[in-house]
């Protein structure tokens, strides 16, 4: 199975598509370099139709002129503008460097410690959001609820943090035909699911419709 194979089937990808190696390389003479790990999803995946237009955005590093001169190299954006992931310049050289998240201009965090778990956590995460089914809520849960789902649901093994600011999101999905994702702080825990499939979406609320309190 390849690296990025979940993401395509969560998304139902039928044909992958990237930017063209001009495109990139117009971003790499922008920021100097770019990681071989982040400049391959580029390439393989990066105008994928399927995902595009989600919660939040892939971008090439030259199309997010405010941070061309920072020492990040932007490449994941929040919809509105108020959160960023991106690796350091000075990591530029390594195939799979650690990812940074800054939010509303304040310090860089560590995310997660790769490209390449980052933006399979990262598509889980959107997958939560976005799938064509799911629930009309977001819901707040307890400690307890939070532990039946551990149970119940397979936990995935990638994980991102300091998402818009303290959100630290963990992933469950039996299979790639839907995704759960606990959005937490040190006060808090939101939970929120979507799944490819009507029978997948089912199975899931099976369980989920008796947790949590609507946002």
């Amino acid at each position: 199975m390849g690296r990025y194979d979940e993401i395509l089937e969560l998304f139902q990808v039928e044909k992958a598509e990237g930017y063209s190696p001009e495109e990139v390389e117009k971003a790499v003479e922008r920021v100097g370099r770019i990681p071989a790990e982040l400049k391959d999803f580029f390439l393989t995946y990066g105008k994928t139709p399927e995902l595009s237009g989600l919660q939040d955005d892939l971008l090439l590093p030259d199309r997010y002129k405010p941070f061309w001169d920072w020492e990040y190299i932007v490449f994941f954006v929040e919809n509105q503008g108020v959160c960023q992931a991106g690796v350091k310049k000075s990591d530029a050289g390594l195939p799979d460097p650690p990812v940074y998240v800054s939010f509303d201009g304040g310090e860089w965090k560590k995310s997660a410690p790769s490209v390449s778990e980052f933006l399979t956590a990262m598509y889980g995460y959107q997958a939560s959001l976005c799938l064509p089914f799911g629930p009309e809520e977001l819901y707040w849960i307890t400690p307890e609820e939070k532990e039946g789902i551990e149970r119940t649901f397979a936990k995935r093994p990638q994980r991102f943090g300091h998402w818009l600011g303290e959100w630290d999101i963990t992933l469950f999905g039996d299979n790639n035909e839907g995704r759960i994702a606990l959005v937490e702080n040190d006060e808090v825990i939101q939970l929120q699911y979507s799944a490819n499939t009507e029978r997948e979406f089912r199975r899931m609320r099976g369980y989920l419709e008796s947790v949590g309190e609507p946002i």
